[in-house]
């Protein structure tokens, strides 16, 4: 990934709150027979603490599987909000300076090892995760949760996914957010873009 030094995110907090925050990632592979891309939501790993590991699970039909081996070098890409940027979101222009359209985002790069478990044990932590997460705001009596599944069906739905960790090695993340401007530029632009609902890419370009 181009990264020019003004957009270079190395800020840790802010690579983990774009994981967190936007969890469906794209992992791509090489095979023998090609690139092989999947889209699937990762968590990372609070058990671990020296780098970061993220955790999810496949489907054991999926190719991913079937064709790569444990410790296979794999990209993982994490993005963030992302929106058009108008020339005329610029107040400099009054000044008869010159402009043109750009796209402010937020991208994070990990390379790492990807390896595969079929060990109930991980399967069953990483799927109560995964369910935490995403179903922390159901408090209702009758919400679905993991604890109302059968065991009998639990075990059906576990025979039928490969668990997924990835070992990060390398990350390279970017935060394109008009830092490039001049401040009158950047702080109407923060205003543009909260108008148009983009909140956490507002709220990123507010963090810097």
């Amino acid at each position: 990934m181009y990264v020019p030094k003004h957009f270079k995110e190395v800020r840790k907090d802010e690579i983990i709150r774009i994981i967190n925050n936007f969890p469906l990632a794209t992992i791509v592979v090489n095979t023998k027979n090609g690139l092989l891309g999947n889209h699937l939501p990762l968590l990372v790993n609070k058990s671990s603490s020296e780098k970061i590991e993220l955790i999810g699970h496949i489907a054991k039909a999926n190719s991913l599987y079937r064709e790569v081996p444990d410790n296979h070098d794999a990209l993982v890409i994490f993005r963030s909000e992302d929106a058009y940027i108008s020339p005329n979101w610029y107040p400099s222009r009054k000044k008869n300076r010159e402009h043109v359209p750009t796209w402010n985002y937020q991208a994070v790069h990990l390379h790492g090892n990807i390896s595969f478990s079929k060990e109930k044990k991980f399967l069953l932590k990483t799927v109560e995760q995964l369910t935490k997460v995403f179903e922390e705001t159901s408090n209702n009596e009758y919400d679905w949760n993991i604890n109302s599944i059968s065991s009998k069906f639990m075990t059906a739905m576990l025979d039928e996914i490969i668990g997924i960790k990835i070992v990060v090695s390398k990350q390279v993340a970017k935060s394109k957010l008009s830092q490039n401007r001049e401040k009158e530029d950047i702080n109407n632009v923060y205003k543009e873009l909260k108008n148009e609902g983009f909140e956490f890419l507002a709220n990123s370009m507010k963090k810097l």
